[in-house]
């Protein structure tokens, strides 16, 4: 039937209603008629009967698919625009629906109906140009008298076109171009005239592209598709192209007009939109959007009776460390850096991406050897190991690395990630900087370990906490000169939960800073209660995390503390670890000073596991050194651990620093530090930690 044209007819074809319906209702309320087909065999039926002006259809479809429609369309009507929406997410659907005839394509879902709205409006202009074009050629002869005033109009309507358009002979030379190609190529008519359009190649399109054009084109068909020319000046800009071959009375080509429009804004914007959606913005590196993408891809073509395909989920160790000590500025250099040298130690047949905030993902390619995934994440870990430069200033950020293996532990995009996850997650259980490679274990334990986090979110407003006091002696006086206050959680209804599987947590997610502030104001507010006991004043050791001293007030906070409670500063000391002073920082040392003004002591915890250094220890106002566990155990078996415990030692008596050993457990490691001028002790030979009423009965025991 024939359409008005402010009231044009519009088919939609989709098996899915929703999509149809938000089509329908969209181009209903442009002024379209809008008719809906469920699938390819009722839309061919509709267009076979009711002859719409434009065709938007899917391509995948039960029955009859869109490409099946395209081939339809094409021999019922080869001016009927057909546009289709290709949702597999994959593109070559879309370019196979082009070359057999589709006029444009979007992707599905569309989130904008205006870009289809113009999308729509172009090809129903163009077919209506094309009609044109080709009533004038078929009614040739019966316009013989009017031909010389309609040529006059043709060629004033040609010049002043909004599109390009060219002419050329039938050997593609060009015969004629009207302003708008000067304009858009930068072209003068006298340059062009006798040149093939070649010169407009930009080489970005292969040339089988061109060689379907002419085929059609020479077999008397037209053709419609894009372009990517260049100008005069080597400008790469994109345009829509409709190609028609001119047939003279007998039929014989005797030229070609070609209508070209400037789709350059478009295109750019396409891509804009393309690296916005797949890259992140701050590493360039692909986004957690790209990254599933290309992992169901690769799972897609594996092999999987010869091929492992490997996943790594890495997670930067102490990045808010680093956010709250230097700034959220630095810390995003520090990713970017980060991201570089991923790229580089990975090579360019790995996927690095940027999965979320420090968590990084990389896919390795697939490869027949199982070992090729542990010598890759080692290959990583040890490039992570070396210092980062970020505007002047050396950082250590470390990584902790979890690795899958598909399909054997895991199915789809998403139980990979999530026991990738699991297995980061037990790389950082074991002391972080280390790989970890998911076993079926983990996952309970991830499980267990994300319920605990929801737990803990509430344990300071239920009361779970509480502190537990581990008495400090000095053996060579046989007196208890202090207790180091240790942290306790026990949740409501259930057992007690060890504090190295807690407070990694509370580190991580940031909690610790609230629950430090309330083990501060509990171990000073115990320390004035047993001196109201009867008990003499004594050293009262607070442990200080790296997040709650960069990211509070800290010395604020201890002097409201002090004020409040009327404990002495003298008699409170804060244990700060090594991860604290790593960072040889202005606002580090600012921070320390300002604590030592108050009169409290500074211990530098965990001494020998990190870091510190002769240099930075002179600087700093530490009063007090503490020999590691971990080297107290071991001194006595290994030749390294003692020599570590006498520099340490050394070290204290020679900057006049107090000493304190913790983890002594037996007679011999006693022996073994009071000979060598250790004489304050910490550990289960004495006592293990204590209640705060078991404790002062425990000191109203010993001699004094």
């Amino acid at each position: 039937m024939e359409t008005q044209a402010d009231n044009p007819v519009l088919l939609t074809i989709d098996d899915e209603e929703s999509v149809r319906s938000s089509v329908a209702a969209f181009f209903e309320d442009c002024g379209f008629t809008v008719l809906q087909a469920c699938d390819g065999r009722e839309g061919i039926n509709i267009i076979n009967t009711l002859h719409p002006d434009v065709v938007v259809t899917d391509l995948r479809m039960p029955n009859v698919d869109g490409i099946e429609v395209v081939d339809a369309v094409k021999l019922m009507d080869d001016n009927l625009p057909i546009i289709v929406l290709s949702g597999t997410g994959v593109l070559a659907d879309a370019i196979e629906a082009l070359r057999r005839g589709a006029w444009d394509y979007l992707s599905k879902p569309v989130v904008d109906m205006v870009e289809l709205e113009m999308m729509v409006a172009r090809c129903v202009e163009r077919a209506r140009l094309v009609k044109e074009n080709r009533d004038y050629h078929e009614n040739l002869e019966l316009q013989v008298k009017q031909r010389t005033a309609e040529l006059r109009k043709l060629n004033t309507a040609v010049e002043q076109s909004a599109n390009s358009v060219v002419i050329t002979d039938v050997n593609g030379i060009i015969e004629y171009v009207n302003p708008k190609f000067s304009e858009v190529s930068g072209y003068s008519r006298e340059e062009v005239i006798g040149q093939n359009p070649r010169i407009l190649k930009s080489d970005k399109q292969p040339d089988e592209y061109y060689a379907d054009m002419w085929s059609t084109i020479t077999a008397g068909q037209e053709w419609q598709g894009e372009f990517c020319n260049k100008t005069k000046d080597g400008k790469r800009y994109w345009e829509l192209c409709n190609i028609a071959p001119i047939k003279d009375e007998s039929g014989v080509i005797t030229n070609y007009v070609a209508i070209k429009e400037d789709i350059t804004g478009r295109k750019i914007n396409e891509e804009q939109l393309y690296y916005q959606a797949n890259f992140d913005a701050l590493t360039g590196l692909p986004n957690r959007y790209y990254f599933q993408k290309y992992l169901e891809m690769q799972m897609e073509l594996i092999n999987r009776e010869s091929q492992y395909l490997s996943l790594m989920v890495l997670d930067i160790d102490n990045l808010k460390f680093v956010n709250d000590t230097f700034g959220h500025e630095f810390g995003d250099s520090l990713i970017k850096e980060i991201a570089r040298r991923l790229e580089a130690v990975c090579g360019h047949s790995c996927v690095v991406s940027r999965f979320v905030g420090d968590e990084f993902t990389i896919i390795p390619p697939m490869s027949a050897d199982v070992d090729d995934a542990r010598q890759r994440a080692d290959k990583v870990l040890g490039a992570m190991n070396d210092a980062f430069t970020v505007k002047g200033t050396e950082i250590i950020a470390t990584a902790s690395i979890g690795v899958v293996l598909y399909p054997e532990d895991g199915e789809c995009v998403e139980s990979l990630l999530k026991n990738g996850e699991a297995a980061m997650y037990e790389a950082k259980k074991n002391g972080k900087n280390s790989i970890s490679f998911y076993t079926r274990e983990l996952n309970s334990q991830l499980e267990e370990r994300f319920a605990l986090e929801a737990k803990l979110h509430k344990a300071l407003d239920l009361g779970e906490f509480s502190l537990n006091y581990q008495p400090q002696i000095d053996h060579t006086q046989g007196t208890v000169i202090g207790v180091e206050a240790l942290l306790r959680w026990t949740p409501t209804g259930s057992a007690r939960v060890s504090p190295g599987i807690f407070i990694p947590i509370l580190e991580e997610s940031g909690m610790i800073v609230a629950v430090g502030e309330w083990v501060l104001w509990q171990a000073c507010s115990q320390a004035v209660e047993w001196q109201k006991l009867g008990l003499p004043a004594l050293r009262m050791s607070v442990n200080i995390s790296a997040l709650q001293f960069m990211r509070s007030d800290l010395d604020v906070t201890v002097k409201r503390v002090l004020e409040v409670t009327g404990l002495d500063p003298h008699y409170l000391c804060l244990e700060l670890t090594e991860s604290i002073i790593m960072v040889d920082s202005v606002r580090t040392v600012e921070k320390m000073a300002a604590l030592a003004s108050i009169g409290v002591l500074l211990s530098l915890d965990d001494f020998g596991t990190g870091y510190s250094s002769l240099e930075y220890l002179g600087r700093l106002p530490i009063n007090e050194l503490k020999i590691d566990i971990s080297f107290v155990r071991r001194m006595l078996a290994t030749k390294n651990d003692a020599a570590v415990v006498n520099t340490i030692i050394a070290m204290a008596q020679g900057l006049d620093m107090d000493l304190v050993a913790e983890g002594v457990e037996t007679e011999e490691q006693l022996v073994y530090l009071t000979e060598r001028g250790c004489s304050v002790i910490q550990g289960f030979y004495f006592s293990r930690p204590l209640a705060a009423d078991d404790f002062a009965l425990f000191y109203k025991g010993c001699k004094h």
